[in-house]
């Protein structure tokens, strides 16, 4: 018998073998492109996400808040009027998403409409946080017409 021979046997033995770890590779690397696709699917939808909700924040706190400080005798908004500012708020979010973008959200997170309307809330108030503290570090904290909706 030579090494040609040899080597023909050994390989009909371990084709099998081969054959299995090549194809449990390749299921592994299917594994790993699936998840990193749906991982920067979703990634893309929270970066959407913000930007609407940012969107919608800046643009309530111009058309609306101010013209209530302004017409206001103190300046400040009253526990009715941020209610109301923070619906408007989620009322432009909504807007800016549409029916298609919500029902997105709610599939890609897996929540339900209660949930969608209640993460949306928490990202309004996150938004107005985020850009009260911008404002407060960028020296606008020494004009008190410079506060944020739903800001005390």
């Amino acid at each position: 018998m030579d090494y040609g021979e040899l080597g023909l046997k050994v390989l009909q033995v371990l084709s099998p073998i081969l054959l299995a770890a090549l194809t449990w590779v390749a299921a592994k690397i299917a594994q790993y492109i699936q998840a990193k696709v749906k991982n920067e699917y979703l990634r893309g939808v929270l970066v959407r996400l913000d930007d609407a909700v940012l969107a919608a924040v800046r643009e309530v706190q111009q058309v609306t808040v101010e013209a209530i400080k302004s017409a206001s005798a103190d300046g400040k908004l009253t526990p009715e009027e941020r209610a109301g500012v923070k619906q408007a708020a989620l009322n432009s979010v909504k807007s800016h998403l549409g029916m298609k973008g919500l029902g997105e959200l709610a599939k890609v997170l897996g929540l339900d409409g209660g949930a969608v309307e209640r993460l949306l809330s928490t990202r309004v108030e996150a938004a107005v946080h985020d850009l009260k503290v911008a404002r407060a570090s960028s020296g606008a904290a020494t004009n008190p017409g410079a506060a944020l909706p739903f800001a005390a």
